[in-house]
């Protein structure tokens, strides 16, 4: 259950929705580097990329994704209110998500999970799906910013909708 910390966000939704995700996905247990991320605000459904040991922050368009956030950090819907522990979602290529835009999708603000330059739209008639990667701010984009794929798009249900098939990580050297 998510815990609003202001009137305006009474009904809130959660950016990520697990889809397939039983026996398919995990949330992990890590923790966030707070010197990373400092004010940054974070929404379920970022690219979450390891820095050390079990830390993790926003993933950059040339760091390798680890998954995608769990949580809310910081904003008007902190989950984490100062702490580090924070939750990401791994899994193979069974896992698939909705993620939504989020309060960035109407232009109010640049927030959000997606890439708001994205027509997520134009993407659905792609023949085998487009690889999606993780932009310089942490958001899934389609554009490969020399980085490694985290997801592929299986469908734009909307311009503020999408649904998503993990595709996995790869190891820095392989």
């Amino acid at each position: 259950m998510l815990k609003s910390l202001s009137l305006a966000n009474a009904f809130m939704k959660r950016t990520i929705r697990p889809v397939y995700a039983h026996h398919s996905a995990v949330p992990y247990a890590c923790f966030l580097d707070l010197d990373a991320v400092g004010t940054t605000v974070i929404y379920p459904g970022n690219v979450a990329t390891k820095t050390t040991g079990e830390q993790v922050t926003l993933c950059n368009a040339s760091t390798v994704p680890f998954g995608l956030f769990g949580n809310f950090v910081n904003g008007s819907m902190d989950e984490l209110q100062g702490k580090a522990e924070v939750g990401v979602w791994l899994g193979g290529t069974d896992a698939v998500f909705e993620i939504l835009a989020g309060p960035g999708a109407d232009g109010s603000a640049d927030e959000g999970p997606l890439d708001k330059s994205v027509n997520w739209a134009s993407l659905n008639s792609t023949a085998g799906g487009v690889l999606l990667y993780s932009n310089a701010d942490g958001r899934l984009t389609n554009v490969d910013g020399g980085g490694h794929a985290v997801a592929r798009l299986i469908e734009a249900v909307s311009a503020s909708k999408i649904k998503v098939q993990l595709v996995g990580t790869s190891v820095v050297g392989e």
